[in-house]
């Protein structure tokens, strides 16, 4: 009976997890944004959502919680792309999970 409660709260916990990346878009980068304040790290498409139910749409933010390694290859993902003029695909929370008060990147490719 344990067991089968256990695995009931690890399912339910795990898929809430899952659920803060429910969207993505394809979009050419138009501008990266990085401050000396934070390590949040900015950016815009030239399609950028207009409107979020939580969050700032203005920019996607990949959040200074990601490690450090982490962060940086996204940002050199980012920077190739907005060099190149290549479309991204971004995977992001189109629901509720902001940072830093703007929308929660978790895949940039």
């Amino acid at each position: 009976m344990i067991k089968s409660i256990l695995l009931i709260f690890i399912f339910l916990f795990s898929t809430s997890v899952f659920a803060q990346y429910n969207a993505n878009m394809r979009g050419e980068v138009e501008g990266v944004y990085i401050y000396t304040d934070a390590d949040y790290i900015f950016f815009r498409l030239k399609n950028q959502p207009v409107s979020h139910p939580s969050c700032d749409a203005t920019f996607f933010v990949i959040s200074e919680a990601l490690p450090y390694e982490r962060r940086q290859m996204l940002l050199s993902r980012l920077l190739t792309a907005f060099a190149s003029g290549e479309a991204l695909n971004i995977g992001y929370d189109s629901q509720s999970e902001c940072a830093n008060g703007y929308i929660r990147v978790h895949r940039v490719g």
